[in-house]
């Protein structure tokens, strides 16, 4: 839960999904994943 609440404060201030993914080790379509759950 941490990770997601993280990409997700990223992505409010601007930061792109790319950057965010590398940082995270994870994959773009994670990030863009997490990005999409509502209710976390």
């Amino acid at each position: 839960m941490p990770q997601i609440q993280s990409i997700r404060s990223r992505r409010r201030n601007g930061e792109s999904i790319a950057s965010i993914a590398r940082s995270e080790k994870v994959s773009e379509p994670t990030v863009r994943k997490y990005l999409r759950v509502d209710d976390l």
